[in-house]
């Protein structure tokens, strides 16, 4: 007898599970179909409705356009809940502007998004230097650049992002939270190259910002850079800069990658590197103010210092870093300490040979309270862990040293090295 075989039915376990992978795969092309949708189809307004186009000379005009077009054209664009955000939208392409951009925020809840297609498919590019400035005008007040880039033709020429405040009166830690995502700032010739911004982000008086993905690059040409600033934060006495969160960033071939300032409290650095700086976090001398940093799981390769504190920067915690440290300097440099921790962190030698004096893993200078340092590793450092004169209170425990010419170089008085801590 000659058997006809049916249709094929899913039966048990294993049907079910067929049925799911068949189910979970249409839903993740429903999924990107609708992010690719999403993605051809800003909900912002396009700059080139207005007359912007890699064409121009100059965009500045349709920037302007569009911005008032986004927001209902100023102050009469306003609903129920205030002031309606500006946002515009800069497809793939070089956009031209002849000189700096100023956009003053209304007061209340206002916001202005500059969106590209990515960075280094968006450019916004300025040929002699200028830049983009925000001005704030209260609390509530916002920033949005996302997938962009913004490079210059000149040489040590202007900031490409500014966001300050000029009415004194934009508050502290209750801000509107402003972010900068996935934006690169370098010279239109390249990364680490010939040109470069002075400046890459300067905040000035500005709270709650969030740097995610960002890309600073400085001029290359040589291993280490001395010219050219990353992100420059400021506050003032009655205005403190506090709350910033930088994750997920690079800072190439620059004099400081981030530079603290007077009155700024509150930075985290995580998951970011510092390479081919000649400082790559630094507080300088004599700046006050000055609380509340850490920083996590990022890689330093500085000539000076990859962390270098000169002023009492309060609260400080280093945890899980690597510091490749050349003979030229130092990994950590607490000139002036106060409450600080290290653990964890790593160091080894950046050069072929040790110096007479450098490298130095951790150094700590005066200090006003004491500090932890334990869990390190050392590798071929001139010297490990120096303890100035003016240094005391430091607990240093339970490190790891290897082929170092010297562990611990305890120079100061009420210090604690080795032996256990009650």
């Amino acid at each position: 007898m000659k058997v006809t075989k049916g249709p094929w039915v899913w039966n048990g376990q294993e049907g079910n599970r067929m049925k799911s992978i068949i189910v979970s795969v249409i839903a993740f092309l429903m999924v990107l179909g609708n992010m690719q949708m999403m993605l051809a189809q800003s909900p912002c307004t396009s700059i080139t409705a207005y007359g912007g186009s890699p064409k121009n000379p100059d965009n500045r005009a349709a920037l302007a356009a569009a911005l008032k077009a986004s927001s209902g054209g100023g102050k009469e664009g306003q609903n129920a809940y205030g002031p309606v955000p500006a946002c515009v939208y800069f497809p793939p392409g070089v956009f031209t502007f002849s000189s700096n951009v100023t956009y003053v925020l209304p007061n209340g809840s206002a916001s202005i998004t500059l969106i590209g297609a990515g960075a280094d498919v968006t450019q916004l590019y300025w040929p002699a230097g200028g830049g983009l400035t925000v001005d704030y005008v209260g609390t509530q007040n916002s920033v949005h650049l996302r997938n962009l880039s913004l490079t210059t033709g000149s040489i040590n020429v202007g900031s490409a992002v500014v966001l300050t405040q000029t009415n004194g009166n934009a508050g502290v830690a209750g801000n509107a939270i402003s972010e900068l995502f996935d934006v690169a700032i370098r010279g239109a010739d390249g990364y680490s190259q010939n040109d470069y911004w002075a400046v890459g982000v300067q905040i000035n008086q500005i709270s709650n910002v969030n740097l995610v993905g960002l890309d600073i690059a400085g001029p290359g040409g040589a291993a280490y850079s001395s010219r050219g600033v990353g992100l420059s934060l400021q506050g003032s006495n009655n205005n403190p800069a506090v709350i910033f969160n930088v994750t997920d960033s690079t800072f190439t071939y620059l004099s400081q990658g981030i530079v603290y300032g007077q009155d700024v409290q509150g930075v985290t650095v995580s998951q970011s590197n510092f390479v081919g700086d000649d400082y790559g976090i630094y507080s300088p001398p004599n700046v006050g103010g000055q609380d509340q940093l850490s920083v996590l799981g990022s890689q330093f390769n500085c000539a000076s210092a990859g962390i270098y504190v000169g002023s009492y920067l309060v609260n400080t915690l280093f945890s899980a870093n690597l510091f490749i440290v050349p003979n030229t300097g130092r990994g950590i440099y607490l000139q002036y300490a106060f409450l600080y921790s290290m653990m964890g962190n790593s160091f080894n030698i950046g050069s072929p040979e040790q110096g007479a004096t450098y490298p130095i893993g951790i150094e700590v200078g005066n200090t006003v309270a004491g500090g932890t340092i334990t869990g390190n590793v050392f590798n071929d450092m001139a010297t490990a862990i120096v303890l100035d004169a003016s240094s005391t209170g430091a607990n240093v425990q339970s490190n790891s040293y290897s082929v170092d010419s010297a562990m611990v170089e305890n120079l100061g008085t009420g210090n604690t090295v080795g032996g256990g801590s009650p």
